[in-house]
């Protein structure tokens, strides 16, 4: 079942990117035709090598997290409250980080992410629940810069350099389909290293490509800040000053924070959900993962595809397809091949959402604070999650309760895009009554 569905899901993304090809959008990414720039090609490739080097550590530990901790004897339980550290830390930590690299810089808080990643991987070479709590919780701070700062630094430097607007989208569909690369290469990389070597492996292996992108950060990029003028205090309440008092913004914030709540409560729960008993010791979890990410690369291939057509119907698709797939997981859990292929249709769905949020979130969030408010939009979402590992640690919440929880955070998704459109679209609206109204 494994084997074929990967070679489906790369058939998948074959088509995809020759129906891109027939249909004159080559490199589809939502520019209009801009023609990019010698220099923009130099600096986007700079960015991607840093981004999905970070991504590439990210994706070599992602597989064997959960079975690590279970081949050091913790339940269930342990487990989740392990993952709750992590998610506790990104949601206290993630408050300050965007402000800090707003007002510090960006560069050195890419260095800090380097290196607090780095100390988390090596914490796993211990067993002992309270060296592997530390390691979650530098984890969780490393993530709450990762999904943050990076973004931040790029985007500015993008508009500080004269780059033309529609181009961020084309960056932002190439990380998507780079990082499902990049991801396939660690999944399998990563499931040859632990059955040579063991489930520690793979987080060691890790901190090779966060020594090298730290290198080219510390010898390449620029420092660039967020407003300088203020301090920390000021920028976090500069950023949540922006979510509320900037509706479509706060809906945009939250429609991505039950989105990606929902997936991180799939990176803890899938591996439960697709094995039994019988099947828990000898799933392929790296092959599995890797064809997770070849799902990931459909997903944004779609978005590259369509997005230069209607950015703002990618994600009402995405959303629809993410809630489906929640609730089939729910309904059908005793049909492992039905809930491996709600699985695959999520992760397209997540191939499409980093992309076409990513290009949402530079044209809405204001530069001065975007690092700020992105980071205050992940409280939420620690939140939910750290919630759910709650329920499974202490009321022993089953899979398929789960799984409904998770459908319905996908739906709630949707509604709060679907107002973001609406606030969105309202200026243009009220624009076109008075000009109607004028004549």
């Amino acid at each position: 079942m494994f084997s074929e569905s990967f070679a489906l899901a790369v058939a998948a993304y074959v088509v995809v990117k020759a129906v891109e090809a027939v249909v004159g959008r080559s490199g589809a990414d939502g520019s209009g035709g801009v023609v990019a720039p010698v220099a923009f090609v130099r600096f986007q490739r700079n960015y991607l090598a840093v981004y999905l080097l970070a991504m590439g550590a990210d994706w070599l530990k992602g597989p064997y997290a959960y079975v690590l901790y279970e081949s050091y004897g913790f339940s269930n339980g342990d487990i989740a409250l392990l993952f709750m550290g992590g998610f506790g830390a990104s949601m206290v930590f993630g408050t300050v980080a965007g402000s800090v690299a707003d007002t510090l810089g960006r560069k050195r808080a890419v260095l800090a992410f380097a290196l607090a990643y780095s100390l988390a991987s090596l914490t796993k070479l211990s067993s002992s629940f309270g060296v592997l709590l530390g390691g979650r919780v530098a984890s969780g701070i490393a993530t709450s810069l990762l999904f943050s700062v990076f973004e931040a630094w790029m985007v500015c430097e993008h508009n500080a350099r004269g780059f033309d607007p529609s181009l961020l989208a084309d960056t932002f569909s190439k990380t998507t389909l780079g990082n499902g690369m990049v991801a396939v290469t660690a999944g399998l990389l990563a499931s040859g290293l632990a059955e040579r070597f063991g489930f520690v492996a793979p987080f060691l292996a890790a901190v090779v490509p966060l020594v090298a992108l730290g290198a080219i950060v510390a010898v390449t990029w620029p420092e660039n800040y967020g407003d300088a003028s203020v301090n920390v205090g000021q920028g976090m309440a500069n950023g949540l000053s922006t979510l509320l008092t900037t509706p479509k913004v706060l809906c945009l914030g939250l429609a991505q924070a039950l989105f990606e709540g929902g997936m991180y409560v799939f990176v803890f729960m899938w591996s439960p959900a697709l094995a039994t008993a019988e099947t828990r010791d000898t799933l392929p979890y790296g092959f599995i993962f890797a064809v997770f990410m070849v799902c990931v690369m459909v997903g944004s291939a779609i978005f590259g595809l369509v997005a230069g057509f209607s950015l703002k119907a990618v994600p009402i698709v995405l959303h629809v397809a993410a809630a489906s797939a929640m609730a089939t997981v729910a309904y059908c859990n005793a049909s492992k091949a039905v809930v491996y292929g709600a699985f695959l249709t999520f992760e397209v769905a997540c191939g499409m959402f980093f992309p076409s949020y990513g290009t949402l979130r530079s044209m809405h969030v204001p530069e001065a604070a975007r690092s700020a408010v992105m980071n205050f939009t992940r409280v939420p979402l620690n939140a939910f999650v750290i919630a759910l590992l709650y329920a499974v640690k202490f009321v022993d919440l089953e899979v398929t309760s789960v799984f409904w929880i998770c459908a319905c955070a996908q739906a709630c998704a949707g509604v709060f895009y679907l107002v973001f459109v609406a606030l969105d679209l309202a200026p243009d609206a009220g624009a076109a009554a008075a000009a109607k109204k004028s004549q």
